[in-house]
């Protein structure tokens, strides 16, 4: 154990509760589940909660340590998944895709769900998730459940679970709870329970009719709910959640917004119509967006094109983006801008088969297609200066394709050598592709499996070791102030290692990473426009992150819902691709 480490004192008698459950978790040949059960005042949620504070910090020893907390009350299934997903820095939408992401990590993973039995449909989390996560053997779960009630009597994977019942007074010292006793001016009489000692008795729910009555009436009479406030329409959503119809709440999308997202999305769960399908899509964004006005715009993005009557109601909150257009469907996409040739300003598309097609930037329109040879699933494309494309296929093959009609730059002969000789530079196998069009004898950089990024301009081959693990994104800009003065490079990379880094390949790179997340780097992006310099990233949970470097002022965090594959920028529009479809984002200047 550390040194450094502080447990705060476990009151009221259950010093022997607490070595219990830090017994538990050090125990290996333990029960991969401990339920902590008792009756109401019990201080079940006490106990927990004592064991999360001396358990989560960074002096906690890998054996005791709570990878991911998830109190249960008021969620819903999907909220809790979200939830769990969200703190395991995993992407996740259902059930399946967070047991699938933790059976492809081995590490040993404890989970604790506090407040089970306060869940909505509990029993449904234990058989649709929690019992199936328990067949992971590195998984260990601890959980608050009753012993009588049914949703213990759900768990089935673990036959004989480690069993803490705080009713049994072996768990309580009866000395030390009638001091705790005599402090708090609580009752002895209540031993082992300290609930109860306290006088503190549990509440019900109000009915969804009884809150309905008090909201505040509009100019008709009828309640106007837009203007009852965040408690009391968080409390509507519970309480729709618990007697399974949302009623007039899904009438209008602000409603939805202006409350809890977590009592939303236990609301939605079973609900039909628009407004829940892109709830649900947009939901593992949406539980951990604080901001109302975030969370309006980011339902908006799933409303597009789908029901553009609710996506207009929710565009006028104020916001540092907003949507410009989404074309929900599914596959993985790759983007890349072209910036010269016929295709200029334009984005490049290409879909899961490699078929290559042209957008416009402001409608997402098609404008055409490239022929391409043998389309193949691609990792990358990138237009030169020249015209021609460069696609970077699935096995790290690298092809150039000739333009239809040539423009200034490298002549496709010219490319070819140059690829050839970046080939060679390769410290393994190619993993990703980056071009800056704007520089007429420059070659797409390449990041390859050893970290390393190459470059070529003005006939010499520059690489750098940028990553500890392969390169996984690649993006470039130019400097300069237009075309007659395009300046030089600069390249953003992004790792394995989830550091993205800063390269000018006219001089050394920048020595800390301009962002660093402890999960895989997705995307990168980098443009240039009136506001200065902007900096996209995305991470393989679902995080984008923009920076304006040149600016006051924080990052821009957000999540669409879906995790990210790719991302490009033409002037202060970010086109993202995601699993399930690409939506561009117009990013307001400061």
């Amino acid at each position: 154990m550390g040194t450094d480490r502080r447990i705060p004192p476990l009151r009221a008698g259950r010093r022997a509760a607490g070595a219990a459950l830090l017994g538990w978790l050090d125990d290996e040949r333990a029960p991969r589940l401990c339920r902590v059960s008792g009756s109401p005042g019990s201080g079940r949620t006490h106990l927990l909660a004592w064991l999360v504070t001396g358990c989560t910090t960074p002096e906690t020893p890998p054996a005791q340590r709570l990878n991911a907390v998830v109190p249960a009350d008021g969620l819903s299934l999907r909220g809790l998944v979200w939830q769990l997903a969200r703190q395991l820095e995993v992407p996740a939408r259902t059930p399946d895709d967070l047991i699938a992401a933790l059976a492809a990590d081995p590490r040993r993973t404890v989970i604790c769900v506090p407040e089970l039995d306060r869940a909505v449909a509990p029993i449904r989390i234990v058989y649709e998730f929690l019992n199936p996560l328990l067949e992971l053997e590195h998984v260990r779960l601890l959980v608050e459940a009753s012993t009588d009630s049914l949703e213990a009597g759900a768990f089935t994977v673990v036959p004989t679970p480690a069993v803490l019942e705080l009713d049994d007074p072996q768990w309580t010292d009866r000395d030390r709870f009638a001091q705790w006793c005599a402090q708090q001016d609580a009752d002895p009489d209540a031993y082992p329970s300290p609930g109860r000692a306290l006088g503190v008795e549990p509440t019900a729910p109000r009915p969804f009719a009884e809150i309905l009555a008090t909201a505040p009436p509009g100019a008709d009479g009828t309640p106007d709910l837009a203007t009852a406030g965040e408690p009391l329409l968080t409390e509507l959503w519970t309480a729709a959640a618990h007697e399974r119809d949302p009623g007039p709440l899904t009438a209008d999308p602000l409603l939805a917004v202006l409350a809890h997202p977590v009592a939303v999305t236990a609301g939605l769960e079973t609900a039909d119509g628009t407004l829940a399908t892109a709830w649900d899509a947009a939901g593992p964004g949406l539980v951990e967006t604080p901001d109302a006005a975030q969370r309006a715009h980011l339902l908006r993005t799933r409303l597009l094109g789908v029901d553009d009557a609710a996506a207009a109601r929710l565009g006028s909150a104020p916001s540092a983006w907003s949507a410009r257009w989404a074309h929900w469907e599914p596959g993985t996409i790759t983007v890349s801008t072209a910036g010269a040739g016929p295709h200029r300003d334009q984005w490049l598309l290409a879909d899961g088969t490699g078929s290559v097609r042209t957008l416009a930037p402001l409608t997402g329109a098609t404008l055409g297609r490239i022929p391409v040879p043998g389309p193949k699933p691609l990792r990358g494309l990138a237009a030169t200066a020249g015209g021609s494309l460069v696609l970077l296929d699935a096995w790290g093959g690298i092809e150039p394709v000739a333009p239809a009609e040539p423009a200034p730059g490298l002549d496709p002969y010219a490319l070819d050598a140059v690829l050839a000789r970046l080939r060679t530079a390769l410290g393994g196998e190619a993993t990703a592709l980056a071009g800056i069009p704007g520089l007429p004898d420059a070659a797409p950089a390449l990041g390859d499996t050893s970290g390393a990024v190459h470059w070529y301009e003005r006939g010499d081959v520059h690489s750098r070791p940028l990553h500890a693990g392969p390169v996984t994104a690649l993006a470039g800009t130019a400097l300069g102030t237009g075309p007659a003065d395009p300046g030089p490079a600069l390249l953003a990379s992004g790792g394995f290692d989830g550091a993205v880094r800063l390269w000018g390949p006219d001089g050394d790179p920048m020595p800390d990473p301009a962002d660093r997340r402890p999960c895989a780097v997705a995307a990168v992006a980098l443009g240039t426009g009136p506001a200065g310099l902007v900096v996209a990233a995305a991470w393989a949970d679902g995080l984008i992150r923009i920076r304006r470097p040149e600016q006051p002022g924080g990052p821009l965090d957000l999540r669409l819902g879906s995790p990210v594959r790719t991302l490009a920028l033409v002037g202060d529009t970010l086109l993202a691709g995601l699993d399930d479809g690409l939506v561009a984002l117009e990013l307001r200047r400061p």
